[in-house]
């Protein structure tokens, strides 16, 4: 019994703001209503950025709360070898899979009839999105990590919905400047 009322009082709070988050989320994405009619494509490739976005920093905030259980890693803010590892992957996993999200998203597009997407621009909105979004989540995951077990917090019970929702904040977010960048350099003009 105690160990439910360990994760439920630690839980709760987390997942209120989740939730919270989440509609913070929709409001940004809301906002984002002209960019999302415009750029063909941009609407396949938002859920694909998004999951992406919560499953790399998700991955990352597992290995960081099973090398802090395990002590593999020293719950302080220090930067030592395994975080530097760590962090390097996340980083090179979010350039990666975003050039390819990209890619992707332009092929279903053109599989799918819609209107004439462009590839470069939206290769280019995914790896400007995908790799802002995912240096800022590597560093929070990190972060959030070393933190909440350094306060008696089990990592396990907070990072991944804390990071899933701030994830989706932040990408939505880096999604948004993305689009202007690239309006900026190729003239979307909307």
């Amino acid at each position: 019994m105690e160990l439910i009322k360990k994760i439920l009082r630690e839980s709760f709070p987390i997942l209120f703001l989740c939730m919270v988050g989440g509609v913070v989320a929709g409001v940004v994405l809301h906002d984002m209503e002209i960019e999302l009619t415009t750029i063909p494509g941009l609407l396949i490739l938002l859920p694909a950025i998004l999951g992406m976005r919560g499953n790399i920093s998700g991955a990352l905030g597992s290995r960081l709360a099973s090398a802090l259980h395990l002590g593999l890693i020293n719950p302080e803010l220090k930067w030592n070898k395994p975080l530097s590892d760590n962090f390097l992957a996340s980083i090179i996993l979010n350039v990666v899979m975003s050039f390819l999200l990209g890619i992707i998203a332009f092929l279903t597009c053109v599989a799918t009839g819609c209107r004439e997407a462009s590839i470069i621009q939206l290769t280019a909105i995914s790896l400007i999105a995908g790799t802002l979004a995912g240096l800022v989540l590597t560093l929070l995951s990190i972060f959030l990590a070393l933190v909440t077990f350094a306060r008696g917090l089990d990592p396990d019970n907070v990072l991944m919905p804390l990071l899933s929702t701030v994830g989706d904040i932040i990408t939505v977010l880096c999604l948004l400047i993305a689009v202007r960048i690239v309006d900026l350099l190729l003239g979307i003009n909307f």
